[in-house]
């Protein structure tokens, strides 16, 4: 089996989700990691056995010279990190979102394209067994005509000042925020049931503007990026979908439906069971068939499983043996709804969703 050398931007999720996806597949030889913090960066690699640790990215991209770069940095800093791995040859597979707004994303979609090089989006969420099992049906006609999407989602991200201190994800000028944090992640959902969204209404907002200050944290900050939003999307084929977000509840919970014409499709936030409604009838669990079915490992985040299907993927597109999915017109696509959304609630007043145009590939 083709192996291929991989280096990884960022010690935060990198660290826990990424890292032991490369290390764990025999086409990847995971070589160096970077991080912002030298003797932090090293106490990682020294953990996972990376043999080079870096706090200057560029520096390892000019001596780790990766044949894959993985970007999992806050968002402000994927346009740069990925421009300058493809100028220096690497394939790219980069964090959500992808990026501060779509016209950094169409450069970065068309700069790897003009190069011949891969690039991916990190929409693992993709991979969860019961959405792959729904979209499957879905297609197959189980639910008749499917004509709206919801997404409810509940996260004890900020339900107190004293819950987390002040991060990027708390700056709307580095992109951080709800939206762009699990949003992304909803909105392509709703993508591969109806297609792209024409136009969204949304809300977007700050509901608890205090971070810290914590135990182990001092200072606080006032939030620019949201903690809480409500989309509501148009599709070009008549459906409709409603995402409806918060960060600052109490508790975790999360709900995805699919509705059509003869029933309903229903998973929670684990991803791994499903179940079908019909009118009139109780909730009925479907099995997950085996080929949908993934293996979980005691200890593991929760989006291992899923990224380590997205990584085998990846490895099979650089050998040429399948497409890359999700690609980077994927991120893009995401990218312009998500624009469209934050338009939208500065105007208060639905938005079009324009997505750049791609230049030819090479």
């Amino acid at each position: 089996m083709s192996r291929f050398r991989v280096a990884i931007l960022g010690t935060g999720f990198g660290r826990s989700v990424q890292a032991p996806g490369f290390q764990r597949h025999p086409g990847f030889d995971l070589v160096a990691i970077a991080g912002s913090r030298p003797e932090k960066t090293r106490r990682i690699a020294d953990q996972l056995g990376i043999p080079e640790a870096f706090d200057d990215w560029r520096q390892l991209l000019d001596q780790a010279k990766p044949d894959l770069v993985s970007i999992a940095t806050p968002a402000d800093l994927h346009h740069p990190m990925m421009l300058e791995a493809l100028a220096r040859g690497a394939h790219v597979l980069c964090e959500k979102p992808t990026a501060l707004h779509r016209f950094q994303a169409a450069e970065m979609r068309d700069r790897a394209r003009s190069l011949g090089r891969l690039a991916g989006i990190n929409h693992e969420f993709r991979f969860f067994p019961a959405r792959r099992l729904a979209l499957r049906l879905a297609r197959e006609g189980a639910i008749g005509t499917a004509r709206r999407g919801e997404i409810l989602g509940r996260y004890p991200i900020w339900p107190t000042p004293q819950a987390r201190g002040p991060t990027w994800l708390s700056e709307q000028s580095r992109g951080g925020g709800i939206l762009g944090a699990l949003g992304s992640h909803h909105t392509d959902c709703f993508r591969t049931f109806f297609g792209e969204p024409e136009s969204v209404l949304a809300s977007v907002r700050v509901d608890q503007p205090r971070r810290g200050p914590t135990p182990a944290e001092p200072e606080s900050a006032i939030a620019t990026a949201d903690d809480g939003c409500t989309l509501e999307y148009r599709f070009a084929n008549g459906a409709t979908g409603l995402i409806d977000l918060s960060a600052t509840a109490p508790y975790r919970w999360e709900r995805f439906e699919i509705h059509g014409s003869t029933g309903s499709l229903r998973w929670d936030e684990t991803g791994y069971r499903l179940w079908h409604i019909a009118a009139g009838s109780d909730p009925e669990e479907i099995e997950i068939p085996a080929e949908l079915r993934l293996s979980r490992r005691e200890g593991d985040p929760a989006l291992a499983a899923p990224f380590a299907v997205l990584v085998d993927g990846f490895h099979r597109a650089l050998l040429g043996e399948g497409r890359l999915d999700p690609d980077f017109q994927d991120a893009v696509a995401v990218q312009s709804a998500l624009d469209a959304a934050r338009a939208s609630n500065s105007a208060g007043a639905r938005m079009r969703v324009e997505i750049p145009a791609a230049i030819e590939a090479r």
